[in-house]
């Protein structure tokens, strides 16, 4: 399987998984359990994969393949694990162990989560290939990736990152994918259009994504989100097992939540929610762009400074900034809110909440996607539109990206307050303090020149400038009652 001489996998250092705590309340987590409670989200009866890389270079190497958590490790007990793939294994590796602990074990803030299917990375990839590809295993909602690779020549590179963008969008298979600790030329999975890249807080990972062919190409930016740890191996299930809690809070919510939904064969219904372009954009919309941590000395201090803004509104250190659950929490929880053009409400949208248009883009009253509200005291506001890399079925994997925009139209003052305008992302982002007083509408707006229709989420989240928690909406009361196999290869995080 491994073909590239001299391309190793190198194993992680292992770090405790006592550790495994220390980072939950610069994350937003502490807040979240003081006012939830009982009730809050643990990411129960959301199935995941967990995909390691082997400790070793070659297939024929006695010890092939060492990837699998240790199952009988105390993080893990009364989980529920599987081992599909051609090279299924349980011999024990401390990098999955201490990653496991992380995402689902019982430290973990998804410490609800039971069903897990253990994969080798390259085992994985094979898979999706595979007819069965269409129909995640165990119906699971999240993938873990804290690896990297390239596969052996630019075609199988790209095709990969294909299939992976394809679970995404066909799916709703959200894969959360880890950047290199440094630079490097590892586009898989980092360069994922669709997949959820995680950094460090300190920015020292991989920034960008690498160049493979005409649609994935170079200076998209990369990472998406960060997370306080000092490895992207560590920071990477943690950001995962945020979006199971995100997943989970929107699936019980159901129609309460959502005014939407659809159903997909082996996987059941997916509400609007919990979609992967929803749970990204609430990610994304809810992250710290300032930090004062406690578990590292590590922050962010100069969001966007000294050039480091990219076209899309983000980071190129930080992307949107670091991981706050309390934050994307209380987005999904504000349930879903109509645009104007879809019949929202006229009074206006709440201080946190989303929404997901199915078909957007074509001619008339869907050209645009208007959201109006009224700034009575300092706020800041932060709002994330997402949408996918369209990826066929046919032999080609064809791809279609769209461009869409987002800005911030200052009625009041009758002028454009801020804007998001890229053409190789997607996501278009908004951060920036609103003046008391005045009244807004974001937009969602086409940049094609022709008709089209295409679904997106927009996600925003608006704090008091003293940085009170934002009151948890009405919503809340709901939580508390026929190939072969390709010749890439994949590294650990080191």
């Amino acid at each position: 399987m491994i073909k590239k001489p001299g391309f190793y996998l190198f194993p992680m250092v292992f770090w405790a998984c006592s550790a495994a705590a220390d980072y939950k309340s610069d994350i937003g987590y502490q807040a979240l359990l003081a006012q939830l409670g009982a009730s809050v989200p643990t990411g129960d009866g959301v199935n995941v994969v967990h995909a390691e890389a082997s400790a070793v270079e070659s297939k024929d190497d006695p010890a092939y393949p060492i990837y699998a958590p240790d199952i009988l490790n105390a993080q893990f007990a009364g989980k529920t694990f599987s081992f599909p793939g051609k090279k299924a294994s349980t011999s024990p590796s401390g990098h999955a162990t201490s990653v496991g602990a992380r995402f689902y074990g019982k430290d973990s803030i998804a410490h609800g989560i039971n069903t897990i299917a253990s994969y080798d990375g390259n085992a994985w990839l094979d898979n999706l290939i595979t007819p069965t590809a269409l129909a995640p295993v165990n119906a699971s909602r999240i993938a873990n990736h804290s690896w990297i690779g390239k596969g052996d020549s630019v075609a199988e590179t790209a095709m990969i990152l294909r299939l992976v963008d394809r679970q995404v969008q066909r799916n709703q298979f959200i894969q959360v994918v880890g950047m290199n600790n440094g630079l490097s030329d590892a586009p898989l999975l980092g360069s994922a259009y669709n997949a959820i890249a995680v950094g460090r807080t300190d920015g020292k990972q991989d920034r960008g994504a690498d160049a493979v062919d005409s649609v994935y190409v170079a200076g998209r930016t990369r990472p998406d989100i960060v997370a306080p740890q000092t490895t992207t191996s560590a920071a990477t299930p943690i950001v995962a097992a945020a979006a199971a809690l995100l997943v989970e809070t929107g699936h019980k919510g159901g129609s309460s939540l959502s005014h939407g939904s659809i159903d997909i064969d082996s996987v059941g219904t997916v509400y609007n929610a919990e979609r992967a372009e929803t749970v990204k954009a609430a990610l994304l919309a809810g992250a710290d762009r300032a930090t004062q941590n406690t578990s590292t000395t590590d922050n962010i201090l100069d969001y966007r400074g000294s050039g480091h803004q990219t076209v899309n509104g983000l980071d190129d250190r930080f992307g949107a900034g670091q991981l706050n659950i309390l934050h994307s929490y209380e987005i999904i929880a504000g349930g879903e809110q109509d645009s104007l053009e879809d019949g929202g409400h006229l009074g206006g949208i709440g201080l946190a909440g989303f929404d997901v248009d199915t078909a957007f883009g074509g001619l008339g009253s869907n050209s645009l996607g208007t959201y109006k509200f009224a700034a009575a005291t300092d706020l800041n506001l932060q709002a994330s539109l997402v949408w996918n890399l369209g990826v066929s079925n046919d032999l080609n994997l064809t791809t279609t990206l769209y461009d869409l925009n987002l800005e911030l139209f200052d009625i009041t003052a009758q002028n454009i307050a801020a804007f998001s305008a890229s053409s190789v992302d997607n996501s278009e982002n908004l951060w920036l303090d609103l003046l008391t007083g005045h009244h807004y509408e974001l937009r969602v707006k086409s940049g094609e020149a022709i008709p089209f229709s295409w679904d997106y989420a927009l996600a925003w989240h608006m704090s008091p400038l003293q940085s009170a928690p934002v009151p948890l909406p009405g919503a809340f009361s709901l939580f508390l009652s026929a190939l072969g196999g390709f010749g890439w290869v994949v590294r650990r995080k080191r």
